[in-house]
């Protein structure tokens, strides 16, 4: 296994904690696996005595597939092999071993997609809740213009008085505050189930419209989830107060939002937990509060835990048996784990609970699952300790040397990072196409760009973004790799096609992070390693890496100058 000088000094390390600052396509799997195989074949260490925590299920099959043949095949006396999971697999082996010790009264289940049905289920019953309510179809008139306001409510008194207070509807708030609340009166019309409101609710605004203007929207007939019926029936149903949810336009889109979000809202949460267990009554979001404690309930009476469990029960129950941690710590006195830049809260006590022998492999600047919880500060401030021994792999050998110039323009905006001095290890260059395209125009420049056949991807921001480009790819049937970037993280190609901000999503995301989002862009250019093509509409990051600092342009032009001669003297010796 041939190394450079800087990954030859990572994989020698042997006693302490280290981290290994790897770039992309530094080669870092490879020191994963030549420090593991250097551990047992040369100084000895029994390969049982190994953990390696790897960030996905992938991630662990790749390793045991370059590590097990090399264990088979050498020369070196070994028995076993190290043990190589995910950190969530290796939580679940520590409770179910110790599930007395854990809590439980025998070896609990293990919940995967119930958490979605019981979402289905909520969602249902709400559905029925609002389907067979009590409503009122009320009028708000003006005594003055004779113009009114049809609406609909299970709380006839509080809905009143909100209006008056402040309406969610522009035009009736306008003449409140113009006329004056006692030019206005307040009138239930007729009471009727929940499932006929929306039709009568139109019924009587049709009615009144013929004899003077109402205020209603221009369309009454709105869907059937998005009403003021259903907001009700939501915080009445999840016994949360209505007026937590009233600002300036008070209606039910940001709370089905919420709803929607609610299984990301608790498992986010999950990951924060460094103490104890998870207490669902610590969220600040009633919605998710009141959801994580009937959800919690639920899986406790099944004797069950969940994805993120494995890991908090697990770090828990080494915290409270000092003797059990002890037996971890001597069973694996040698730890790697990789991806460390992408680690939650959670899964750091975990980990830290663990061997002192600690060998942390990342990047903090492709930490992009900071909405699932991973915290790239957690690697910073690892970083920065003085006992850690650090490594700084920073060579490139995956992508041109335009694309590496060009991708580092853009990540060193970003403040908060551990600086590193990214370098090609191929001297080619080759422009980066950018072309800007609309829905109307992406599919001639995308088709223009997928001939002639290679190996190529085309990366989006979402997975809605995915579908739509798969369905034009399916029009004319070749077949190219489409995913989303997240998914595309640690892959690479010779060709990549990046599409942003064409579709409905905008890139960068409102709702996250903005240097979260620069590291996305930074993922994608990174998997490319001849040729990179961005199509798209405007998007703040393409001026950020178009044009790349001068200084730092010429100093790696002379870099790869310098470099590329030595390589050129050095084979004349030879010869």
């Amino acid at each position: 296994m041939k190394l450079d000088r800087n990954q030859e000094k990572a994989v020698n390390h042997v006693n302490g904690p280290a981290i290994v600052i790897a770039g992309p396509g530094s080669g870092k799997t490879t020191v994963v696996t030549a420090r593991i195989l250097n551990l047992i074949q040369k100084h000895n260490i029994p390969p049982s005595h190994v953990l390696a925590i790897a960030f996905n299920r992938k991630a662990v099959e790749e390793l045991e597939t370059r590590i097990l043949p090399e264990l088979t095949s050498s020369k070196t006396s070994t028995s076993g092999k190290p043990e190589i999971r995910t950190l969530h697999a290796f939580g679940k082996n520590v409770i179910t071993e110790n599930y007395k010790r854990a809590g439980f009264n025998q070896e609990p289940d293990i919940w995967t997609g119930q958490i979605d049905q019981i979402i289905a289920e909520e969602r249902g019953q709400i559905e029925r809740e609002a389907s067979t309510a009590s409503v009122a179809i009320y009028k708000i008139e003006s005594e003055r213009s004779g113009r009114c306001y049809i609406g609909q409510t299970i709380n006839p008194d509080r809905r009143r008085k909100e209006h008056f207070d402040h309406s969610s509807n522009d035009r009736l708030r306008q003449a409140i505050r113009s006329e004056g609340e006692t030019q206005f009166s307040f009138e239930v019309l007729e009471r009727v189930r929940g499932r006929e409101a929306n039709r009568r609710e139109a019924h009587w605004i049709a009615f009144y419209r013929k004899r003077a203007e109402v205020f209603n929207r221009a369309d009454p007939l709105r869907v059937q989830y998005i009403n003021q019926l259903i907001l009700e029936i939501f915080c009445q149903h999840f016994e949360i107060p209505y007026t937590a949810h009233l600002d300036s336009d008070p209606d039910f889109e940001n709370l089905l939002a919420r709803f929607n979000g609610i299984k990301e809202s608790v498992m986010r949460a999950k990951r924060h937990v460094t103490t104890g267990i998870f207490d669902p009554t610590t969220l600040d979001d009633p919605v998710a509060r009141a959801f994580a404690e009937k959800y919690e309930h639920l899986k406790t009476e099944a004797n069950a835990i969940d994805f993120e469990d494995m890991i908090i029960h697990a770090a828990n129950l080494l915290e409270t048996c000092p003797d059990l941690r002890q037996n971890y710590c001597n069973k694996y006195p040698y730890l790697l784990v990789d991806e460390f830049q992408d680690i939650a809260p959670a899964d750091f006590r975990l980990i830290s609970l663990l061997s002192d022998n600690l060998f942390a492999v990342g990047d903090d600047d492709q930490a992009i699952y900071g909405f699932r919880g991973g915290d790239s500060e957690i690697m910073q401030a690892f970083t920065d300790r003085r006992e850690v021994v650090k490594y700084k792999i920073t060579r490139n050998y995956r992508s041109t040397s335009t694309i590496v110039e060009h991708a580092r323009a853009l990540i060193e905006r970003n403040a908060q990072r551990v600086t590193k001095d990214l370098r090609a290890h191929n001297p080619l260059r080759q422009d980066i196409k950018i072309v800007e395209t609309t829905p109307e125009t992406v599919e001639t420049l995308l088709f223009r760009e997928l001939k002639p056949p290679q190996e190529t991807a085309v990366l989006a921001r979402t997975n809605d973004e995915v579908h739509q480009i798969q369905e034009m790819l399916s029009k004319h049937a070749r077949h190219v790799e489409v995913t989303t970037i997240h998914k595309a993280k640690g892959r690479e190609w010779e060709k990549v096609i990046l599409i942003h901000n064409t579709f409905e999503r905008r890139f960068p995301r409102r709702d996250t992070n903005l240097a979260e989002e620069r590291r996305v862009f930074y993922v994608a250019m990174t998997r490319a390693k001849k040729e990179l093509v961005v199509l798209g509409g405007t998007c703040p990051f393409v001026p950020e890496f178009e044009k790349i600092p001068k200084n730092l342009g010429y100093y790696l032009r002379q870099f790869a100058y310098w470099r590329a001669r030595r390589k050129l003297k050095k084979g004349r010796e030879k010869i």
